[in-house]
């Protein structure tokens, strides 16, 4: 009888491409798994495996296996999860993937807000570039992602919303050497190296194709690959710290190294950037109380974030 812990098995070892890696990440013996995979062949009848190739190859047969097996045991998990909401039980639970800007700005926060008020509720929280996050939400390893939207609202799987726009600055530390020129134009900011997390084309289409010390544009996605390329926006005082290195940020991300004087903000004249962040989901895949309750949290926290960023603007706005 084909089992779907044998399904299981078998995805988990296409997963991991090793059997010994795959039978300890489902807590099984190697000898076990494989007998696994073995009564599943033998029970359709087909190879799964190419043995003949050393490594874990698929056959065709096992190639239409996988495919059916991922949207069999997804629909199975949708109709429990459907089930559990319709009859009350939903214990509280929530599985997010944030890009790596909104999980500082409003992602983090929004989920100390969440859990203050429901503490009971279990998370995992997942930080990875707007494109893996979509990922994560396409495969059903999360229930919602908070990211860069660039090219997931074009894609009809996913229901978008935007939550976050704020507009992105230059910031060094004080006393360096662009702060003597007054208002500086972008080819000058060009000539120190950037530092940031990947951005997408959307905003490397505002930048020359050579980008001088800044970073470089990738040939295939467009991006805009900074210099020094952080993967979360964080201690980045610290990292300007002694040298001439720019940092790309906002205003809120900024706002306490800017209040003890860390930082600084660079004048620069006609350069503006904007972040177009927001929610992204499965149009086909109902949201959890935890995760509904999470998108009014982050919906907060940006609000009171646009007001601060304006108070923020006028304070230092003669450094803009």
């Amino acid at each position: 009888m084909i089992t779907q812990r044998r399904l299981r098995h078998l995805l988990s070892l296409v997963e991991y491409a090793h059997f010994g890696r795959a039978a300890a990440a489902l807590n099984i013996s190697q000898p076990a798994l494989t007998k696994s995979i073995q009564a599943l062949e033998a029970e359709l009848g087909v190879m799964l495996l190419d043995r003949k190739r050393g490594a874990v190859v698929l056959t065709a047969f096992g190639e239409l296996v996988v495919q059916r097996s991922r949207a069999l045991l997804n629909a199975e998990e949708d109709l429990l999860r459907e089930i559990t909401l319709l009859a009350g039980l939903e214990i509280g639970s929530l599985r997010v993937a944030l890009g790596p800007y909104p999980s500082v700005v409003s992602g983090y926060p929004a989920m100390a807000r969440l859990l203050a008020r429901r503490p009971k509720i279990t998370v995992a929280v997942h930080v990875a570039g707007w494109r893996e996050v979509a990922r994560r939400v396409s495969a059903r390893d999360v229930d919602l992602g908070l990211a860069e939207l660039s090219g997931v609202e074009e894609d009809d799987q996913f229901a978008t919303e935007l939550v976050g726009q704020h507009r992105g600055r230059i910031f060094c530390r004080p006393g360096h050497p662009i702060l003597a020129a007054g208002r500086v134009a972008l080819p000058a900011l060009l000539e120190f190296p950037w530092m940031a997390s990947r951005l997408p084309a959307r905003i490397a289409a505002g930048l020359p194709r050579t980008v001088g010390r800044a970073g470089r544009i990738d040939a295939l996605s467009g991006d805009f690959i900074p210099a020094i390329t952080i993967d979360v926006p964080m201690q980045i005082a610290d990292l300007l710290a002694g040298s001439d290195t720019l940092a790309f940020a906002s205003l809120a991300l900024m706002e306490h190294d800017l209040a003890a004087g860390n930082v600084t903000v660079v004048p620069t004249s006609k350069v503006a950037f904007q972040a177009n962040y927001g929610f992204i989901r499965l149009k086909d895949r109902s949201l959890t109380p935890a995760a509904l309750a999470y998108m009014d949290e982050v919906r907060a926290v940006e609000a009171g974030i646009a007001g601060r960023e304006a108070a923020l603007a006028e304070r230092y706005g003669y450094r803009l």
